[in-house]
């Protein structure tokens, strides 16, 4: 549906008054890096994007500004945010600061973007419906005025905002449009906030999170359809659904679709139709609409792009089509019929004879072999549906089970999924059929991302084929989606996105008591593995064995290593966890007197909060190997005396006069003995009781 418009000066949108120092626990403020102020009670929702919500805040110059807190779900791109941290034009918002914090109303860490609180109030009241129906002059003299050095300068940065439209612009404080600034994108993925109308056909046709990285010319449409929405005075499209939205775009054009019945003159109906072209190649550039601005002419640009239709209709689901691309988009909604479409050879017949488009054919004909190879069971007529549908309109997204994205933002997709406990096994069959590689097949050759998108790929079917842990699925998910933080249910109520915080979040847990009774599962391995691969690789395969106390010394390695290389405080906590989890390594060593000095040694360490020291304990491999030797001469000498005393046992068996004789030598010298010692007393006897002097004297 098209978006909300308004007059600009419409009052309906309060803005509240500045948050006053905070009263009572409900007021309380949340600290972003010990220094901005955020106020969970003072929401400023005239400035929400969609689920992302807004509250005010206090930067350290104690200026105005807001925050906008991050939905789990929804993976901010905090890579961008540099770059948008850099631009610096007085019609774009101005970004602050942005990190983790803990969001009281929900006990959990969040991520936050704040910005510099100047934007003022929405200029469209979400309420209404209707065009604006600006002047041509006003919107040129203000809104274009303004917008475009932005749009100019984030092409020069390298930067793609993709979340141009008519709800993300605001008055700057001003009484009319003079000016008018543009709003945030970083706090949710690229094109998400963006209606259906602001949005291309290729992209508008995905899921809300499939449409991915946005492009410079989808900026410039998304400006394009913002400019006509100002302009025109009703919505030809008012009441419509997305699916209407993108089929009226496919009949009409996007210009006319958005445009309707209205009327343009002059430079203006220039201006509209070259950013609403819906061939990429020859929608006008930022290059091309400054010359327009400065009075000059653009030169025309010739559309390549002709838009197919058949001579006679082809029925599907009762309903007659002739163009192909709104056949493509409502095929994998019907995969049986698309399968009976086929089987009854109704589709062949309809291409060879009414639209007669011999690259369409082949393509055709090689996506209804594709999809037999994998067998005409389980997913077959899904994936069928799928592979006709890139066939019939190649610029389309895949469309799966659901599902419908641009490759490049699989990874997010699959993080929502994951978020919201949704079955994973859709996007492991998409990577293992292969179907991105079909979608690349059917695009025109050339494409930068082409390279990227198949190693990527191919490196996914290669975790999926390792159901060990660290690999699968999960890894899938960190590889695809780097920015994302770690979705370990473990680490629910925590935003860990690299290996200090999930030391830090460890700490915190065993603070409060409420340690899992695990450090790792398959997310928090795969996780570290993609982030920091030196900390924990050479430990996965001792995290996969089925003896215990390997798994926790690589624990205990990994943990500690972490602590170590980033220079972290003490964590005197996890040190307490980790002792209480080494008992079964503790019994490893076969000496009991050994087992008792490592105990109180262990305890002694406790509230160090050293884990270097502690592994040190167990790092020295001679440590187990002396201790090996010692229990293996032990075995030694108790097989040696066993079979002493076997032999011993055999002999008495065997032979009753066995030892009489060395009994008689043994009786012997003990008489003799015995008889010397008498001899000896009795003289010591003699001596002592003075009957010494009569011997011989």
């Amino acid at each position: 549906m098209a978006e909300e418009q308004t007059a600009p000066a419409d009052p309906a949108v309060p803005i509240p008054p500045a948050p006053a120092e905070p009263e009572g626990a409900g007021h309380e403020p949340v600290l972003l890096k010990g220094e901005i102020e955020i106020y969970p009670s003072a929401r400023m929702a005239h400035l929400d994007q969609g689920p992302i919500k807004a509250y005010a805040a206090k930067s350290k110059t104690r200026e105005r500004s807001f925050a906008y807190v991050c939905e789990r779900n929804l993976v901010p791109q905090i890579y961008s945010s540099s770059m948008f941290y850099g631009l610096s034009n007085p019609a774009l918002v101005r970004l602050q600061a942005a990190g983790v914090v803990y969001w009281k109303p929900l006990n959990q860490e969040r991520y936050v973007f704040v910005y510099e609180d100047k934007l003022g109030k929405p200029i469209a009241n979400p309420t209404t419906i209707h065009g604006m129906g600006l002047k041509n002059d006003l919107v040129i003299n203000t809104v274009v005025r303004n917008i475009v050095p932005v749009l100019k300068d984030m092409r020069d940065a390298d930067f793609v905002h993709g979340n141009v439209r008519l709800g993300n612009l605001f008055d700057g404080g001003g009484t009319g449009l003079d000016k008018v600034m543009l709003g945030e994108c970083l706090s949710a993925p690229c094109g998400y906030l963006q209606p259906t109308i602001y949005e291309t056909i290729e992209r508008s046709a995905c899921n809300p999170l499939g449409r991915g990285p946005a492009t410079y010319e989808d900026d410039m449409y998304a400006f394009g359809i913002t400019l006509a929405v100002l302009l025109r005075d009703s919505d030809p499209m008012a009441g419509f659904s997305d699916d209407e939205i993108i089929a009226e775009k496919i009949e009409q054009g996007s210009y006319a679709a958005v445009t309707g019945k209205e009327r343009f003159t002059g430079s203006l109906l220039e201006c509209l139709r070259g950013l609403l072209n819906d061939d990429w190649r020859q929608r006008w550039t930022i290059d091309d609409l400054v010359t327009w601005m400065e009075g000059r002419r653009v030169h025309a640009k010739q559309s390549a792009n002709v838009k197919l239709k058949a001579s006679r209709p082809l029925e599907f689901m009762q309903e007659k089509y002739l163009r192909p691309q709104l056949l493509a988009l409502e095929m994998p909604n019907h995969p049986k019929e698309v399968a009976k479409l086929v089987e009854g050879h109704d589709l062949e017949q309809w291409l060879s004879r009414s639209l007669q488009d011999k690259p369409i054919e082949e393509r055709a004909e090689k996506a209804i072999n594709e999809a037999a190879e994998g067998g005409t069971t389980g997913f077959y007529q899904d994936r069928l549906a799928c592979y006709l549908a890139l066939a019939l309109a190649p610029p389309l997204p895949i469309m799966f089970r659901g599902l419908k994205f641009l490759p490049l933002a699989f990874g997010q997709m699959m993080v929502d999924a994951c978020v919201a406990r949704r079955d994973l096994n859709p996007f492991v069959d998409i990577i293992q059929n292969q179907m991105i590689m079909f979608w690349i097949g059917t695009q025109e050759s050339g494409s930068a991302d082409s390279n990227e998108i198949v190693m990527k790929f191919d490196t996914c079917r290669a975790y999926l084929r390792q159901g060990i842990v660290g690999y699968g699925i999960e890894r899938c998910i960190y590889f695809l989606s780097p920015e994302c933080q770690c979705l370990s249910e473990k680490l629910k109520d925590y935003y860990v996105r690299t290996t200090e915080d999930l030391l830090r979040a460890y700490e915190d847990m065993a603070a409060k008591g409420n340690q899992p009774r695990e450090f790792f599962d398959r997310h928090i391995i795969s996780f570290l593995s993609i982030r920091d691969r030196q900390v924990i690789d050479p430990y996965i395969p001792d995290l996969n064995a089925e003896e215990k106390h390997r798994q926790v010394l690589a624990t205990l390695r990994v943990l500690s290593s972490i602590q170590k290389r980033s220079k972290m405080p003490p964590m005197p906590h996890v040190t307490g966890w980790l002792i209480d989890s080494l008992e079964p390594l503790i019994e490893r060593f076969h000496d009991r007197d050994a087992r008792t000095r490592l105990r109180a040694q262990l305890q002694k360490m406790r509230d160090k909060g050293d884990l270097e020291k502690l592994s040190v304990l167990f790092d020295s491999p001679q440590i187990f190997q002396d201790d090996f030797n010692a229990f293996r001469m032990a075995l030694k000498n108790y097989s040696t005396l066993r079979a002493e005393h076997s032999r011993l046992s055999e002999d008495l068996e065997s032979d009753k006069s066995f030892g009489e004789g060395t009994g008689r030598q043994v009786a012997t010298m003990v008489s003799g003995v015995l008889a010397a010692l008498i001899v000896v007393l009795y003289m010591v006897y003699k001596f002592s009781s003075g009957s010494v002097g009569s011997i011989g004297f």
